[in-house]
This record gives structure tokens, C-alpha cells and sequence, in this order.
């Protein structure tokens, strides 16, 4: 077992308003603590890219926070936490998109979740935005990440799943400190009710707006193709086969 030296046991106070995260409760505390110790955790990890009342840990958003745990077992996992001022009532419905989602490789895996905590894979990586601001990518890099993410969504696409949030990728993409491996996170905001836009929405991140498109255009200038690549878009959107999510990527290889 590796060793790590922010290592905590649950009830540490070190912990405390992290697990009742921003407005602390003593009852909502110590029901968080039960739920860990029902998902067999033993103890948190205060490390990762996101820094947090002073502390390290894997991520943060609008409806929860990600913590590195270890279980009694000596297993490295990774908790997501329902923050107290979350509109979501509970983790099911995130749970069950990643467990839809997982069938096709996207995604941390999941194994169990509680009303207020879900234990998933703890994927090793940096958050796109992040990753682009410290690592020193070429322009092969550049365009596998690029095909690497279109390609998932291109998936999600044909699941009849829509993630919701993919056009600002900045913190719903890890990317592995090598820039191999992408996993899109953050099924919170999932629907299989509405239009999906998985491909067209990580586009517009990838390559029309934002900083992200800003580092992957210094590499490939794709905005000198953008009326090719709106134009490919339209033809997407209306059929969303593979022979036109193909068309998109001999663009993106050829430049």
C-alpha cells in the first residue's frame, strides 16, 4: 500500500467542514460519517489539484466535492459528496447515469452510493483547464485530446444521454498528467429526456470559445476552418450518424 501523509481518520477535525461542506450541521456531520463508514471508508486523503480552506483535495463543484479515501481493505477510491447547499437532493441519479454510462467506458467506475456520498474510481488527472495552464503539450497531444474527448461524447451521443455541461470542459474533463487518458466527470446535471449535444457542445469548448479552444488553436489554428466546421456541425445535428461525426474528425486530423 502506498503511503501518504495527509492521511486522516473520519472523525479528524481536519475533515469536519469538508464533509458538511459550506454550512455545517452537527446532525448532517455525523450522518455523513455513518454513511462513509457504511461505504467502508477508513480514511480520507487531503491530496489532489484543487485547493479548498486551505487543503488539497480532487475536485470541486456546484453540487459536491471529491475526496481521495482508503477503505478498510487498503483500496484507493475517490468519494463525491454532496455539498449542504446542493438544489440535488441526493446521489441516485448521478449514481445511476454513471452506472449507464460506465457500460461504455466513460467515466470513473462507480461501485456504491448513499444519500449523501458516492464511491467511484479515483482517476488520476488534472482537470482540462489545469492541465493545459502546467503541462507543455505538442500538437500530436493536442489532437489526440481533442479526438479523445469528441469521440466519448460522440458515444454519450448515440446513448441518448446529454451531459449538460460539456461546453464549459474546463473542470468536466480529467486528463492524465501524460495527456493519454480523458474521463468526463460530473453526470449531475445528465439528462436522457432532453436533446442530446454532447459532440456540438465539447466542439464550441474544444475549438470555438473559451481558454481551452484558446491553447488548442495556438497548436492547430482550427478557427481558420470554423465555416467548415459549423458547416459539419449542421450536418451532424441533423443526422447524427458516424459518417458525419467522421467528417468532423478528418477535419480535426488534417490540421
Amino acid at each position: 500500500m502506498t503511503e501518504f501523509s495527509n492521511k486522516f481518520v473520519l472523525s479528524s477535525s481536519k475533515l469536519t467542514d469538508l464533509l458538511c461542506y459550506p454550512r455545517f450541521s452537527a446532525d448532517e456531520y455525523q450522518t455523513r460519517i455513518n454513511e462513509l463508514l457504511s461505504l467502508n471508508i477508513k480514511f480520507v486523503i487531503l491530496e489532489g489539484p484543487t485547493i479548498l480552506n486551505s487543503v488539497s483535495i480532487l475536485g470541486k463543484g456546484n453540487e459536491g466535492l471529491v475526496l481521495k479515501v482508503i477503505d478498510y481493505e487498503n483500496n484507493t477510491m475517490a468519494v463525491k459528496i454532496r455539498r449542504t447547499d446542493s438544489c440535488r437532493n441526493e446521489m441516485e441519479n448521478e449514481f445511476n447515469f454513471y452506472k449507464y454510462v460506465n457500460l461504455h467506458n466513460i467515466g470513473p467506475k462507480v461501485h456504491l452510493h448513499t444519500k449523501n456520498i458516492m464511491l467511484m474510481e479515483c482517476i488520476e488527472g488534472i482537470p482540462a483547464k489545469k492541465w493545459f495552464l502546467s503541462c507543455r503539450p505538442n500538437p500530436d497531444l493536442v489532437r489526440h485530446i481533442v479526438i479523445d474527448i469528441l469521440n466519448q461524447c460522440y458515444v454519450l451521443d448515440g446513448m441518448g444521454i446529454d451531459h449538460g455541461q460539456l461546453n464549459k470542459l474546463d473542470n468536466h474533463v480529467i486528463i492524465s498528467p501524460d495527456g493519454l487518458k480523458c474521463t468526463i466527470v460530473d453526470f449531475e446535471s445528465a439528462s436522457s429526456k432532453r436533446k442530446v449535444n454532447n459532440v456540438t457542445s465539447a466542439l464550441q469548448g474544444l475549438i470555438f470559445k473559451g481558454y481551452i479552444s484558446e491553447q488548442v488553436n495556438a497548436f492547430h489554428n482550427y478557427h481558420n476552418s470554423k465555416t467548415t466546421f459549423l458547416n459539419l456541425l449542421s450536418m451532424y445535428k441533423h443526422e447524427k450518424c458516424r459518417k458525419n461525426f467522421e467528417k468532423i474528425l478528418t477535419l480535426i486530423r488534417c490540421n
